[in-house]
């Protein structure tokens, strides 16, 4: 029996995932909320006592004015420094990494002294932990001058903040510490260890540049001599007077070259095509009348016009006189005389022709030698006074150099040892009453922002790494099959794992029973004209509950018609569990093998319209047994004699029977497990059914969490066949 797939293919499925809404964030943060606000407290509590415990900083600012100008007072920073063309954002922000350069800590460290970075002098150290704790503490070991000294550097650098007022030259200079008197001196203090560290540095670089320039200008004379003296050898070498107009006069001579050389080629070519048409018209035997180049000729012309006049009097004569006729004679005489004055004249023409090409062609070439030795003329001259401009270049650049030098070095000396500051203190700082640091209401509301995002963060983590279909929205997304109905979860009482397969007859009010008939009107309803006569129920893996699905499934539809159930799970069969009375009674292996007849197999359960056919002993191939021809034989005659037939087979990713089974059924219903089958296998095991054309109907979820009046998410174990049991999902050994 083969079937056409009744729903769409699982590619198509998979284009459309379900996308979370706003009802699923707010799920799981309700799930979590208490973790949530308790992660929130704790971050603010922690937050809290890290702001109480933190030692109060305060901030002193003092304002100074950096000048551009004066950064240029001195004559030598042209040689030090572009003239032109100085970015004074990048002198600015040089200035700025000056101040917080360790040259300027250290003149601060040595105006105020090191004994005013003692550990604890003037600071408010705050509350710590550490002081209600008893215990005795020997003291630290007291550090060197040099050390005492580097940390004190460190502190000044590492408080240090350098803010530039926008559109403007001055310059915030900003100390934050515990001690706001020490804030305050630092901050007055930089400015002057600035001005002072500026003062000394140009007057050293003033007498550097002196005794550099010193020495420069030696060499720069002496190099411009050497220049002077190459240009002059060049041009005694060279005979060279004037190169500009040599230059000229090469030019003028090329472009007359030019000019006639093309010129030349024109009349060539003009002539070229006339010799041609003389010489393709002799060898072709072709009369040289038919060149019409040759008939502009005077003469040529002349004698065409004779010969066509006597040919048009030869006509004439023709029409009144005979061919003897003396004035016929006479005419033809004349014919041929013009005729042969043309012929000659077209081969004088035709000679004329050959020797003015050829002329032409003697004269291009002579041209095309003047033209090259012009250009040969031009190069030499090029190349001279390439040479003469580089040599001038290079006095002109050593002579600019030279007298730059020179005015720098006078002006350098004339300047001695005058100095001006570039920067000078506009607002002295104060001594600061409130302390900036720490925020205590910001840590707080920032401990709190983080303890609920770790919160929520935590929340969804499970949420994301879980992969377990969730319930009947999330299989129809990801399988791309209806459900058919959902079961809930049941909660057993002691070790007994068989309520789940009686409940629908023991408890038929109950939630699960309502669920099952669900399921039971989903099946009769999806083939209204021709009813599911067999139907295979399934699942990916073991402990699912397709075996409860098809006990419940059997007798909800007892109620309405006979209805055969089938124990086809041949490696782990469990119907008889629910059954306890069928476990040592024949078989759907002794029936196949045709050791028994049908009435010694199928055995009635209770009183109603259910029959059930065990496994029987579990046989060493059982997918030979489902495959062969004698159970597809046994399962016609069985569906003879009753009107719905439930086959419980093993699942479809463990093993190949679900897919043999599924081309003798007439539908498929697929089990999924809430919140612990993982939609990957699920959907691995629909596709390979898929892939036989398997009569796939829907799917039932089971083991949904009923709460509220519907079935949600839930956790939890299900324990109607036992954990453990389908562990190790092989043969059997033994009997059912």
């Amino acid at each position: 029996m083969n079937h056409a797939p009744l729903l769409e293919p699982l590619d198509v499925v998979q284009e459309r995932r379900r996308m979370p809404n706003l009802q699923d964030y707010l799920r799981v943060l309700w799930r979590y909320k208490w973790g949530v606000l308790g992660l929130a407290l704790a971050g603010a509590a922690l937050a809290a006592l890290h702001a109480w415990s933190q030692v109060p900083i305060y901030r002193a600012t003092s304002t100074m004015l950096i000048e551009r100008q004066a950064a240029r007072f001195v004559a030598i920073d042209p040689v030090v420094q572009a003239p032109s063309g100085y970015d004074f954002g990048e002198y600015y922000q040089t200035q700025y990494e000056i101040l917080r350069s360790r040259p300027i800590a250290e003149r601060v460290v040595r105006r105020l002294g090191v004994d005013a970075f003692a550990p604890g002098v003037g600071a408010d150290q705050g509350f710590s932990l550490r002081r209600l704790l008893p215990g005795d503490e020997a003291p630290p070991t007291p550090p060197t001058d040099a050390e005492r000294f580097e940390a004190a550097v460190g502190a000044v650098q590492g408080s240090i903040a350098v803010q530039p007022i926008r559109n403007s030259q001055l310059v915030r200079i900003v100390f934050e510490g515990p001690d706001p008197a020490l804030a305050a001196q630092l901050a007055n203090a930089l400015p002057q260890a600035y001005i002072e560290e500026t003062l000394e540095r140009r007057l050293q670089m003033t007498e550097a540049a002196s005794t550099w320039l010193n020495d420069r200008l030696g060499g720069l004379r002496e190099k411009l001599e050497q220049s002077e003296r190459a240009l002059q050898e060049f041009r005694d070498r060279e005979r060279l007077i004037d190169a500009k107009g040599v230059d000229s006069l090469a030019s003028q001579e090329l472009q007359l070259a030019t000019e006639r050389l093309a010129q030349a080629r024109r009349e060539r070519a003009d002539r070229e095509i006339l010799y041609r048409a003389v010489r393709d018209a002799r060898a072709s035997g072709a009369p040289l009348e038919s060149i019409p180049g040759l008939l502009t000729y005077p003469l040529v012309g002349d004698l065409k016009t004779a010969v066509v006049e006597a040919e048009r009097n030869q006509r004439e004569l023709s029409q009144r006189y005979g061919p003897r006729h003396l004035r016929m004679v006479e005419a033809q005489s004349a014919l041929e005389t013009s005729r042969a004055a043309l012929a000659r004249q077209l081969e004088s023409a035709a000679a004329s022709v050959e020797r003015d090409y050829e002329a032409a062609q003697l004269r291009e070439g002579q041209v095309a030698g003047e033209l090259g030795a012009a250009k040969g003329e031009v190069r030499d001259v090029n190349r001279k006074q390439y040479e003469l401009q580089r040599l001038e270049r290079e006095v002109e650049a050593n002579r600019d150099v030279y007298e730059q030098f020179q005015a720098q070095f006078k002006q350098t000396a004339a300047a001695g040892g005058v100095q001006n500051a570039n920067a000078r203190l506009i607002e002295a700082a104060a001594v600061p009453t409130t302390p900036v640091a720490p925020n205590q209401r910001r840590i707080v509301m920032l401990g709190l922002l983080l303890g609920l995002a770790l919160g929520v963060a935590l929340a969804f983590l499970p949420e994301h790494l879980d992969n377990t279909l969730k319930g009947a929205d999330d299989v129809e997304q990801r399988l791309g099959l209806h459900v058919l109905g959902q079961l809930p979860r049941l909660e057993t009482r002691g070790d007994d794992d068989r309520s789940p397969q009686r409940q629908f007859d023991e408890n038929p009010r109950s939630t699960f029973s309502e669920a099952v008939r669900t399921v039971r009107t989903s099946v009769l309803l999806s083939a209204i004209d021709e009813p599911h006569k067999r139907l295979l129920v399934t699942s990916s893996v073991p402990g699912e509950g397709k075996t409860t699905l098809s006990v419940n499934l059997a007798h909800a539809l007892g109620q309405m018609k006979r209805v055969l159930l089938i124990d086809a799970d041949m490696r782990r069969p469990t119907v008889h569990r629910g059954l306890p009375a069928l476990g040592e009674l024949r078989g759907l292996s002794h029936l196949v093998a045709g050791t028994a007849a049908i009435a010694e197999c199928v055995h009635r359960v209770g009183e109603g319209n259910v029959w059930v056919l065990p496994a029987g002993p579990v046989p060493p191939n059982p997918q030979e047994l489902l495959s062969s021809r004698r159970f597809e034989e046994t399962l016609d005659q069985l569906s003879a004699e009753f009107d719905h037939v439930v086959i419980d087979c093993a699942p479809a990713c463990a093993v190949s029977d679900a897919l043999v089974l599924s081309r003798l059924v007439h539908a498929v219903v697929y089990v999924v497990r809430s919140d612990r089958t993982p939609w990957q296998v699920a959907e691995q095991g629909v596709r390979r059914l898929r892939r036989v054309n398997a009569p796939l109907i829907g799917a039932v979820v089971n083991h949904v969490v009923p709460r509220k009046g519907r079935f949600a998410y839930g956790y939890g174990k299900y324990y109607y066949g036992g954990d453990g049991y389908y562990h190790d999902y092989g043969y059997g050994k033994g009997k059912a």
